[in-house]
């Protein structure tokens, strides 16, 4: 994949993630009260609106310039990781799942100073896991597929000397 196609695919599901993250925090402030909650899947997933101060998962509680510095560093590694060198197709979607929900979070520290958070897991062993949202998921979800494929080359490598 040329280093154009793959930083193409990273910014186009970047954006996606973006707006789409924007679009349920959005949702969920216009027609839930802050702190209400209400069951989506019994026993599963609960809609619980909150505002969160901290990053992921609430850590870093209140250390917003800290979160805010953060943010900005992930976003610029990322885009790094995407001009250093020709990506193939599953760095791309790993960065691309990053750079969405690092860019919604930032903008909603940005402009709010805090993230609306909304997804609220209420099944064993996870019913205390904090509320956490789709940027978040994505975040996790990016990081997870770039560790599977810094674990790839080898595997590539030995398909290309068999071709």
């Amino acid at each position: 994949m040329s280093r154009t196609a793959g930083l193409g695919l990273a910014l186009t599901l970047a954006l996606f993630v973006f707006l789409a993250d924007q679009g349920l925090k959005r949702h969920i402030e216009g027609s839930m009260r802050l702190g209400e909650s209400t069951s989506l899947i019994p026993d599963v997933l609960r809609l619980t609106h909150i505002e969160n101060a901290g990053g992921a998962f609430g850590i870093l509680d209140g250390r917003g310039g800290l979160l805010l510095l953060g943010s900005v560093i992930a976003v610029a590694f990322v885009l790094w990781m995407l001009l250093q060198r020709p990506p193939d197709r599953v760095t791309s979607l790993g960065c691309g799942l990053i750079l969405g929900g690092a860019a919604g979070n930032l903008l909603d520290r940005l402009t709010e100073g805090v993230v609306t958070d909304y997804l609220d897991l209420e099944f064993w062993p996870l019913e205390a896991w904090p509320v956490f949202n789709a940027a978040d998921a994505t975040i996790v979800f990016g990081v997870l597929v770039l560790l599977l494929a810094a674990r790839r080359p080898e595997k590539a490598s030995r398909r290309s000397a068999k071709s």
